[in-house]
């Protein structure tokens, strides 16, 4: 089963569920605080030792479709 990653608005906070491809659009709970997740696009990889993959330029960073703020917790 693929692993999908979920963002929370609430908890402002990423996490992953790993589920079945038939059930990738339905919401998942956050973790924290219940509420439904966001599913949010994500990039994949694979290895294999029988295929050479293409050389890929480095990413600048991630694509995300929201700004996760740092808090100071003190």
């Amino acid at each position: 089963m693929p692993i999908y990653e979920y963002y929370c608005a609430n908890c402002n906070i990423e996490y992953e569920a790993i589920r079945p491809a038939s059930q990738a659009d339905s919401p998942v709970p956050c973790k924290t605080c219940n509420q439904p997740g966001e599913r949010q696009l994500s990039t994949f990889s694979f290895k294999s030792n029988t295929f050479t993959s293409p050389k890929l330029k480095p990413a600048t960073g991630a694509k995300r479709s929201y700004t996760v703020n740092e808090q100071d917790n003190s």
